[in-house]
């Protein structure tokens, strides 16, 4: 399928044609979208292309819920797409978008800066409060790891909790939670959620066991000790937290 034909399938024959002119003049700055509030822009890469696909057009992140939210996370902001989706979606809703990567925390603040509502934060989510190094897995910058360190260098980056964020930030609850953390959910799953998973209402989460053995598993033990149902939508697991009160 053509890029023009699936874009014309998801946002209609004009906003695509204006959109599709822009993107093959090279000028991928401030581009336009009914779906966002605001101007966005992406780099001139396939995997930021693909992540606009799969958040702004296939609309992986629009979910039914409820209620109205008020406390989002967004874990592995990458490009900020997806932070500035919920901000739309829910403009009175507080969003803090995490990105660990350098590159890509740049143009998530540049993207995020429209909205008031995001708090962008350069950092790794853990399940402890440390360094992490980024391991580049050469499959794109939508795709790195990152491993616990104690080397002393200008490349590493801090890594927090979600409880110490929610505490940070003075979250009383998540409303939905947000993660795409490229094979940490294995150790975010694995010690400390019972602080915050019970405060949490939906959680939105992409697993990686090809990427690190062990995620599905580490994340289901961690849900099984609670009340939540589950839905699958693309790539992602839903859970839904039935005992939130």
């Amino acid at each position: 399928m053509s890029r023009f034909t699936k874009l014309k399938m998801r946002l209609g024959f004009w906003e695509a044609f204006l959109l599709y002119r822009k993107l093959k003049s090279g000028n991928l700055s401030n581009l336009s979208i009914s779906k966002l509030a605001h101007p966005f822009s992406i780099r001139n890469n396939p995997y930021d292309y693909a992540t606009f696909e799969e958040v702004l057009l296939e609309e992986t992140y629009n979910i039914t819920v409820s209620f109205t939210p008020s406390y989002i996370i967004d874990g592995g902001g990458n490009i900020g797409l997806t932070a500035c989706y919920f901000a739309t979606k829910y403009s009175n809703a507080n969003i803090i978008s995490i990105e660990p990567d350098a590159g890509n925390f740049d143009i998530l603040q540049q993207n995020c800066s429209h909205y008031k509502n995001i708090k962008p934060l350069q950092c790794g989510i853990w399940k402890n409060n440390t360094h992490l190094k980024i391991e580049d897995t050469c499959t794109g910058n939508n795709a790195f790891t990152v491993t616990e360190t104690t080397e002393k260098t200008n490349t590493k980056i801090n890594a927090v909790t979600i409880q110490h964020i929610m505490q940070e930030y003075a979250l009383p609850h998540i409303d939905i939670l947000k993660l795409d953390i490229e094979g940490s959910e294995k150790e975010v799953f694995e010690s400390g959620a019972e602080n915050w998973l019970p405060k949490t209402k939906v959680l939105m989460i992409e697993l990686h066991d090809e990427m690190k053995p062990g995620c599905s598993r580490s994340v289901f033990n961690a849900i099984a000790k609670y009340d939540f149902s589950f839905a699958i939508k693309g790539e992602n697991v839903i859970f839904t937290n039935n005992s939130f009160k």
